[in-house]
């Protein structure tokens, strides 16, 4: 906890955001909380450019700024002044001597990778089963220790959830290039490695199911997973039916596009958080990493969580499978499928319902 003469109000505080896009979604009840706890507080987000758009589309009130690429250490501060706190979320040793190069004298984070003697105060990691397992409860349970914040909220998604607000226009733009008609995406890729992938052929043997049920069905991704999209697009029975947009969005444009689309189809990946904040039903699909601890943060009802029971080695938590990748490879496309149509039935019933009373 911060001693008593640290607790004083805070005037300006920066917090060094996590480098993952589903990290920085997940960050985001411990930012509310912030900004609730201390109103009159000034908060600064620095983020690598990757994910620096979240902060914004948050709408939480916060100044954002983009951190340099390793191994630079250049700082920019609001005309050379230096906050009174530094929250330093992510577990690294780079990360900590940013927080040191930014000047604060009070400088928050865990105690990890031998970087305790960098940070005031240096705080213990909680021990696994102390706090909820979500990894949103592991940066909450940060600012609850530093005394930034009273208590942890309830365990429940939609309690958790920050939803971002991508720009209307753009989100109109997309619905006007998609055209009528159900719309699906699907997310094929995952940035940390292959071992939380579906497998592509299923994907797009998913795809082609879905296009014959007369939906649109879109593939998104970054710019590394534009090739594994036009692999599953190409061993699709009816490739012309699929979009291959992977590549071509940036944050901000996929936040819009996310928005746009009736359901989002993913591995445990950026995107799969990303539409569960912009409030799009997600099918997730899970395999080697923890459902409990990085499940979506989404809207009630918006969730259909996919994970074979009884696979041992499951969550490995591994890049790559070293025996025969069971956890991905025993779920099936007929139960993603089914997932699919669910929603998108339950979609179609409460657009029905909503255009009726209009």
């Amino acid at each position: 906890m911060l001693s008593s003469s640290l607790k004083v109000a805070l005037h300006t505080a920066t917090v060094i955001a996590p480098n993952w896009l589903g990290d920085a979604v997940m960050c985001l009840p411990t930012l509310a909380r912030l900004r609730a706890a201390h109103p009159g507080c000034a908060w600064t987000v620095l983020a690598r450019p990757a994910v620096a758009p979240v902060f914004t589309l948050a709408q939480l009130g916060l100044t954002v700024r983009t951190l340099p690429a390793p191994p630079s250490l250049r700082i920019e501060r609001d005309n050379g002044a230096r906050p009174d706190l530094v929250l330093v979320l992510p577990n690294s040793f780079y990360a900590a001597v940013l927080a040191w190069r930014v000047g604060a004298k009070q400088r928050v984070g865990y105690a990890h990778d031998r970087r305790g003697f960098l940070l005031r105060p240096a705080v213990p990691a909680p021990e696994p089963g102390t706090i909820p397992a979500h990894e949103s409860f592991y940066y909450l349970e940060l600012a609850r220790r530093a005394g930034l914040i009273a208590e942890l909220p309830p365990e429940s998604a939609p309690a958790l959830r920050v939803p971002l607000h991508p720009d209307p226009d753009a989100v109109r733009s997309w619905r006007r290039r998609l055209g009528a008609g159900a719309v699906v995406a699907l997310h094929v890729g995952a940035s940390f490695g292959t071992a939380k992938r579906w497998l592509p052929e299923r994907f797009a043997e998913l795809a082609a199911s879905l296009a014959g049920d007369g939906a649109q069905v879109v593939l998104v991704g970054g710019e590394a997973e534009r090739e594994v999209g036009r692999n599953v697009r190409m061993l699709a029975a009816r490739p012309f039916q699929i979009k291959n947009l992977a590549g071509e969005t940036s944050l901000p444009s996929l936040a819009a596009l996310l928005s746009a689309v009736d359901l989002l189809v993913a591995n445990d990946s950026g995107p799969m958080h990303l539409a569960a904040a912009v409030g799009t039903p997600v099918v997730a699909l899970f395999g080697s990493t923890n459902d409990r601890e990085t499940y979506p943060l989404t809207a009630a009802g918006k969730l259909r969580l996919l994970k074979v029971p009884g696979i041992e080695c499951s969550p490995c938590k591994l890049r790559e499978c070293p025996i025969d990748h069971r956890c991905m490879t025993r779920m099936s496309v007929a139960e993603v499928l089914a997932a699919a149509r669910a929603v998108l039935a339950e979609t179609k019933l409460a657009n029905a319902k909503v255009n009726s009373h209009a």
